[in-house]
């Protein structure tokens, strides 16, 4: 029986972005199937001091201490990477016949231990960029001003993973856009290593409603014959949260139409409207989502976001920006996913979804949570895996 080792501590995995999310979404549905012809196993255990100290500082009220101590964690811990004599891995990696890394982080950092490993590594990137440059997105002026040394260096840690890697790992090849975008020598890399590429499509757990969308409606002062307009998630750049602004800027100005906003404010901050509603940081996103006619998701670059799975399980209409991932979906079997590549095309998506019937509408959204279930569910996900797995 093959052993597999995923490098990432469960105890982290939660119904989230990223890979938390991603493995989150795969580990619960591996753990339903029986007689499964592979053992694959995650981290238990070795890094209990640091989590300890991390949670801490996740659980102090915002202000300049925390801020500092957060910082300064950054730079420790990117400093040891690129700098550091040791390298090793929490785990003895002899033990599996494949290790299946989820970040190139994770596989630099433990960059002594591989290079006696015998068997096969496998590398899922699941950042929306080459993950050196979002890093260093994401850094204080001051981290970039006194520290760049470090972070200019962190791009070693991208070149080490992709090279290094028997296996890459991507959902589809729409995936790997903003990778040709943000890291230039990509298309070398690709060259080089394409007999590694294989694709995978992400799946999630069906997401459950917790409060009715009327409930909603009324806690927000939403009229029940309102068209609203959802978005869930980060407010920046990368995430196109001004995009999105801008695109609803003229649809609000329409009577009866609202703007249902979640997640924390900033960087960027929403229009000055009554009917622009900030609901901000909840464990329920997926009630608010449900209380709207159509979701917006505009990034500007996307890898391949869990969070377009998430309103498909739904079943609500979607509008994408026509970038990286979401290029997937630009097929005529989806006909409740609307693409647009430019303001004015989103805006023109809108009217028209605002102006179909009822019945329209019912009908895209019933297509939406079928493309779930036939193509996007945990169990497909899961199986998949396995079905890939047993090929390499």
């Amino acid at each position: 029986m093959k052993k597999v080792l995923i490098y990432f501590q469960e105890e982290e995995l939660a119904p989230t972005g990223g890979p938390k999310g991603y493995l989150y979404n795969l580990k619960n549905q591996l753990d339903k199937m029986s007689d499964l012809e592979i053992e694959i196993s995650f981290i238990k255990n070795g890094r209990e001091r640091i989590n300890k100290y991390k949670r801490k500082i996740e659980e102090m009220k915002s202000g300049k201490l925390k801020k500092v101590l957060v910082i300064t964690k950054r730079i420790i811990k990117h400093f040891l990477l690129v700098y550091g004599k040791k390298h090793y891995s929490l785990v003895d990696l002899g033990e599996y016949d494949y290790i299946h890394f989820h970040s190139t982080l994770d596989m630099y950092s433990v960059r002594d231990s591989l290079k006696n490993y015998k068997g096969k590594v496998i590398l899922s990137s699941h950042s929306p960029m080459v993950l050196s440059k979002e890093i260093l997105d994401s850094i204080s002026d001051f981290e970039k001003k006194v520290c760049g040394f470090i972070y200019d260096k962190l791009i070693k840690m991208d070149e080490y993973a992709f090279n290094n890697s028997d296996y890459l790992i991507f959902p589809c090849e729409e995936a790997e856009e903003p990778y040709y975008h943000t890291w230039k020598e990509y298309k070398k890399i690709k060259e080089k290593n394409k007999q590694k590429y294989r694709y995978l499509l992400t799946g999630i757990q069906e997401c459950q409603i917790k409060i009715d969308k009327r409930d909603i409606r009324k806690k927000y002062n939403i009229p029940q014959d309102a068209f609203v307009i959802s978005y869930v998630g980060r407010h920046n750049a990368i995430k196109g949260y001004d995009l999105f602004t801008e695109i609803c800027s003229s649809v609000i100005k329409e009577q009866n139409v609202y703007v249902l906003v979640a997640g924390t404010e900033g960087p960027i901050m929403g229009l000055q409207d009554e009917k622009w509603i900030r609901v901000g940081w909840t464990k329920d996103p997926h009630s608010i989502i449900n209380a709207s006619d159509v979701f917006i998701l505009p990034n500007r670059e996307t890898y391949f976001d869990l969070i377009l799975l998430e309103v498909l399980s739904i079943g609500k209409i979607i509008i994408a920006s026509y970038t990286g991932g979401n290029k997937y979906f630009n097929n005529q079997k989806y006909g409740g996913i609307f693409l647009y590549n430019s303001i004015s095309q989103a805006t023109n998506e809108i009217n028209k979804i605002k102006n179909m019937s009822k019945k329209e509408r019912q009908q895209l959204e019933k297509s939406n949570h079928t493309v779930y279930e036939t193509e996007f569910s945990a169990k497909i996900f899961a199986e998949n895996y396995i079905k890939l797995l047993s090929t390499l």
